[in-house]
């Protein structure tokens, strides 16, 4: 049944159909993580659909795409009563290409038009290689054969991750302190493996907390009504909306620079309120506790 801008549905692969239909092209899930019970999908040519569940049935409408001069953008829900823009191709991008979602994607159009969004027209932005950085990788090279392997057991051994994962870490902590991590203090192969150690050590910490919130962190939660006492709202504890909006983000996986960036503030408003909101759970619950304990 047709409504307004969208259509009503029994099933997701009905809807799938008429989305299909309606473009002319292959249509997909957007790989993004949303607030509440609505799904994104996109398709090849750039066309944005939201899918909401009402009574058990789908309702399925055009959601609108912004063009000026930069190209194309698409709004969508990225916390609760708050949507932010994102660019099409990013969408596209993420969907066709990467199978999953990366914001901070930077991209170039093959046929310089930046409205054709289309993923054969997108490809990853070429970094500029700097010629310090290429010396100082080559003179590493010897250093990065000879000892890949014992800092990836290192780094296996010292934070639990696996070892597929701890190459890719290591790999990466490698380019990173040879390029842009650069440290003109170290003279010494030793404190360069060391060096090396500690930033693959960081990294694949940061991995693990990030799976940490994807895998434990549920982002609906049950209405006030259902829930029993012992269940509460992480973010409706906090004192003030912006900054329960700034843990939330950071809860979904996203990053204090992220967060800065999407919500319009400085750096370091993001990483004071997450970090005296981490500290207000921590003495909430340990009062919590206390209590609980008195009582027995």
């Amino acid at each position: 049944m047709v409504i307004g801008n969208g259509f009503f549905s029994d099933t997701e692969a009905q809807a799938l159909d008429e989305m299909r239909r309606r473009s002319g092209c292959r249509v997909e899930r957007v790989p993004f993580q949303t607030i509440g019970n609505i799904a994104y999908y996109v398709s090849e040519t750039g066309d944005l659909y939201g899918m909401q569940t009402i009574q058990g049935r789908r309702l399925t409408r055009t959601r609108k795409v912004q063009v000026n001069k930069g190209g194309k953008a698409a709004r969508m829900s990225s916390a609760p009563h708050r949507e932010s823009w994102f660019p099409l191709q990013v969408l596209t991008y993420c969907t066709y290409t990467l199978h999953r979602w990366q914001p901070d994607v930077e991209l170039e159009f093959m046929n310089g038009n930046p409205y054709d969004v289309r993923p054969q027209n997108l490809r990853p932005r070429q970094q500029e290689q700097h010629p310090e950085w290429t010396e100082r990788m080559e003179s590493r090279k010897d250093i990065y054969r000879q000892k890949f392997s014992k800092v990836c057991y290192s780094t296996n051994y010292a934070t639990g991750l696996s070892l597929d994962d701890c190459k890719d870490v290591v790999s990466i902590a490698f380019i990173y302190i040879t390029t842009s991590g650069h440290n003109p203090t170290i003279r010494t192969d030793d404190d360069f493996i060391g060096l090396w150690v500690n930033v693959s050590r960081l990294r694949a910490i940061d991995l693990q907390h990030s799976r940490w919130r994807e895998t434990h962190y549920e982002m609906d939660w049950l209405p006030h009504g259902n829930r029993t006492r012992c269940e509460r709202s992480l973010f409706d504890i906090q004192p003030g909306e912006r900054r329960q909006a700034y843990l939330h983000r950071y809860m979904e996986g996203q990053t204090p620079s992220e967060i800065a960036r999407d919500m319009g503030c400085t750096l370091s408003t993001v990483s004071c309120s997450v970090s005296r909101s981490i500290q207000f759970l921590q003495r909430y619950f340990k009062h919590d506790i206390e209590t609980f304990r008195k009582t027995i």
